[in-house]
């Protein structure tokens, strides 16, 4: 058949939430002079960063933990815990997030938050704990992120009821990670943080490493602490913090639809739409792709162009990204989705290295084109394409 020629052509060379954007909540880099993080008792400490509504403070203590050299994202310097079961705080700024947090709190509303951060037990220390809580203000700590109590693993703990603890096991904690964490909250229900040690992306949809459930709690304050060394030497580092919030909901997205598909053996077009966020920095994008035929392999493409080309390669469909064309499939280190018994395939895409050759990464001010390709017997085996969508970066 004539559809053969196209599918070599796109295969040579090279189950998400509901729609959902990502939004920026605050973010702690601790690129200051090495130092104190903290002032006593709430004093003025250091205030850089974004989205905090005070500076880092350290409760009886100045230097509960100080900026260090050494980076654990490779830019700048890192904070270290100084103290043994000394906590330095920073309180966020809720006033931009009335959406998620009605009553100046997190949890206070029905939403999603993402948290993610960098952090190992530092080398010749003996602390049994280590990590980051989430905090409410002037009330105490609701959940814990990192190393809890002699577990020496990565990974979860409600502080109000330490029996509901979840780890992670088989990664040291003496080497650096990323630990990305999804918090949801439901006004009246159970909450629900979920857990992923170095995943490949910062928002996974991979199943988690480790889930924790929680009775409905809020928070507006994080803490860092590690200690209980019983007389040995404190340290954990921590860097790059990031906390975000998801917006919209199910059915919302990014992107404009162009080019009309060619209907199937649906008896409709395939269309497809994205999820994410349009800062390229934040490389958040899930692409997907519905309406299609049962059982059929599936491939997403994409183009710093637009384009034209009626029936290539003898398809029922319309080609509608430019040239060079990037390929998302098996070549470039991306699975080849089946449509299976729902017609309806997503595919997480990596803004940092689009497959062209050379592999590009998405950069502020870019319009990219995406389209989805796909096999279908109608009534022979046959190729088509479902409409275009178009995402301006920022």
């Amino acid at each position: 058949m004539k559809t053969l020629p196209l599918i070599a052509l796109l295969l040579a060379g090279a189950t998400s939430a509901a729609a959902q954007t990502i939004q920026p909540v605050c973010f702690e880099s601790f690129d200051y002079a090495p130092g104190a993080i903290g002032g006593a008792g709430g004093g003025t400490g250091q205030a850089g960063g974004s989205g905090w509504l005070s500076a880092w403070w350290s409760g009886g203590n100045g230097d509960d933990a100080v900026v260090t050299a050494g980076s654990l994202d490779a830019v700048g310097n890192k904070l270290t815990t100084n103290v043994d079961n000394g906590g330095s705080y920073r309180q966020i700024d809720m006033t931009p997030h009335p959406n998620i947090a009605p009553a100046f709190k997190f949890g206070s509303g029905d939403g999603v938050l993402w948290v993610r951060f960098y952090c190992q037990r530092a080398a010749g220390t003996t602390d049994v704990y280590g990590g980051l809580s989430l905090w409410e203000a002037g009330l105490g700590e609701r959940v814990f992120i990192g190393s809890p109590g002699d577990s020496f693993e990565w990974g979860l703990e409600e502080a109000t009821n330490p029996s509901n603890r979840v780890t992670v096991p088989g990664i040291s904690i003496d080497q650096v990670v990323q630990l990305v964490c999804r918090v949801t909250h439901v006004i009246g229900g159970q909450d629900t943080v979920e857990l992923w040690v170095d995943p490949a992306t910062n928002y996974p949809a991979t199943a988690p490493d480790a889930t924790l459930f929680v009775a409905d709690y809020q928070w507006d304050e994080i803490r860092i602490q590690s200690g209980a060394n019983q007389g040995g030497q404190t340290g954990y580092d921590f860097d790059e913090i990031v906390i975000e919030k998801e917006v919209g909901g199910s059915g919302s997205g990014i992107g404009t639809n162009y080019c009309t598909a060619n209907a199937n053996s649906t008896g409709v077009g395939a269309r497809i739409s994205a999820t994410g966020s349009t800062t390229a920095g934040l490389n958040f994008l899930t692409l997907k792709m519905e309406d299609l035929p049962q059982g059929q392999f599936t491939l997403f493409i994409a183009s710093l162009s637009s384009g034209f080309v009626s029936s290539p390669g003898g398809s029922q469909g319309d080609l509608c990204v430019g040239s060079p064309l990037a390929r998302f499939g098996p070549v470039a280190g991306y699975t080849l989705q089946n449509s299976g018994t729902t017609g309806i395939v997503e595919q997480q895409i990596d803004l940092t290295s689009i497959p062209l050759n050379p592999a590009v990464a998405v950069q502020p001010g870019d319009t990219w084109f995406f389209q989805g390709w796909y096999r279908d017997n109608n009534p022979g085996p046959v190729s088509n394409f479902s409409d275009g969508l178009s995402i301006t970066y920022q």
